[in-house]
């Protein structure tokens, strides 16, 4: 999808390239700068408060930051992020309106939203409406790339999206800078999924610290369960690597102690920590390695058989993350649910029972569309971000 997002995105921003023309480094500790230096753009990571690298285009001003979060389990960590503010806003020192853009799949090191090699994406394309956008690195990438990766953990990153949000609007106030209560949520694929996560956080946890006035959530695996199931009805995945990186992701973050040779065939089996726990292919490389888009070309006979014991146990832990129950969602929601019906990663039943799910409980302001998204997964990103576009072009 990035090859698709990139030309939108280079349209809209002309000449903006991501370059170091100013650059300042400095920490705050209860508002108090400790360390202030024009010259230096290195990570120093500070006992407490939040790190800030500023970075200036013709377009907008970029800065990446470390903040305070948990992790999937809860404790705390340190986690990195980026925002986008409009030139213009950083000259009248005024947040009109913010977005929080929760990023798709990715598998390789540089794909994350503050890699220095980045290439424009999805947060950049609303700099040029007027939105500063924030844009959370994920657990398993930027300051944690040590970790794996928590893919498709909706809530964990949920809230480290919505931690990211909140330091920067922090960050912006002690800058003197005065804000809006005007803020979007989206984003596509897994962004789907963490973007209705995020939803279901500030309307729990979250509440009273930061409300979506609308969310924008593009071909989301809400139910993983039903995702799997649909892999094994279809017998091939657009982007083969995702059913090994949700089972890789479950194992090693749930220590569920699974043996990679009972779960794939070879050469995958014997290359699952060089392949995709380095996080050195992006998926469409991982397609190449993998040689074929048949499950059967990778995945264990087990794993392929819906009834059988080994897939139950997996689908236990999955099932943790599944969006389309357990929780009741306010009924002024204002959410829009994007889905292709061709899609061939995501299955389209996951956004039509997200979608049932809202109306089931009441909420008026959910609305599904099946029609502006007409292809496969990948193309349909950069349809869900022309779409998106146009829904905020005049908002």
């Amino acid at each position: 999808m990035k090859k698709f997002l990139l030309a939108i995105a280079v349209l809209l921003t002309a000449n903006c390239q991501l370059s170091n023309v100013n650059a300042q480094t400095y920490v705050w500790k209860n508002g108090h700068p400790l360390v202030e230096d024009p010259d230096s753009i290195t990570f120093v990571k500070p006992d407490m408060g939040l790190q800030v690298v500023s970075l200036k285009t013709d377009a907008a001003t970029t800065i990446k930051f470390l903040y305070p979060t948990k992790d999937y389990e809860g404790k705390p960590i340190w986690m990195s992020a980026q925002m986008l503010i409009p030139n213009n806003h950083v000259e009248s020192k005024h947040i009109s309106k913010m977005a929080m853009c929760n990023h798709y799949t990715i598998t390789r090191s540089d794909e994350c939203p503050t890699s220095p090699t980045r290439e424009l994406d999805l947060p950049d394309i609303l700099v040029p409406l007027g939105f500063t956008v924030v844009s959370s690195d994920y657990e398993g990438f930027g300051e944690t790339g040590d970790r794996v990766q928590a893919y498709c953990f909706g809530e964990a990153n949920a809230r480290a999206s919505i931690d990211a949000l909140l330091a920067a609007r922090e960050w912006l106030v002690k800058e003197g800078y005065t804000l809006s209560d005007t803020i979007i949520n989206y984003g596509y694929s897994q962004g789907g999924q963490t973007t209705v996560a995020a939803v279901k956080l500030s309307q729990s946890e979250y509440r009273g610290k930061v409300h979506f006035m609308k969310s924008f959530a593009g071909a989301g695996p809400y139910d993983l369960r039903l995702t799997y199931r649909k892999f094994l009805e279809w017998g091939k995945i657009g982007q083969p690597a995702v059913l090994p990186l949700t089972i890789i992701t479950v194992n090693e973050l749930m220590h569920m102690g699974l043996d990679y040779n009972t779960v794939f065939l070879n050469p995958l089996a014997s290359n699952v920590k060089s392949w995709i726990i380095s996080k050195k292919f992006n998926t469409d490389e991982l397609k190449v390695l993998f040689g074929n888009d048949s499950v059967k070309y990778y995945m264990q006979p087990a794993y392929l058989d819906s009834t059988n014991a080994s897939i139950e146990v997996v689908l236990r832990e999955v099932d943790k993350h599944r969006l389309t129950t357990g929780w009741v969602p306010d009924a002024d929601t204002d959410i829009k649910i994007y889905h292709s019906m061709r899609d061939d990663i995501v299955a389209p039943e996951n956004s039509v029972d997200m979608y049932n799910f809202f109306v089931q409980n009441g909420v008026t302001g959910a609305v599904l569309d099946t029609t502006s998204l007409t292809g496969l997964h990948t193309a349909s990103g950069t349809t869900f971000a022309m779409t998106l576009m146009m829904q905020l072009m005049m908002w």
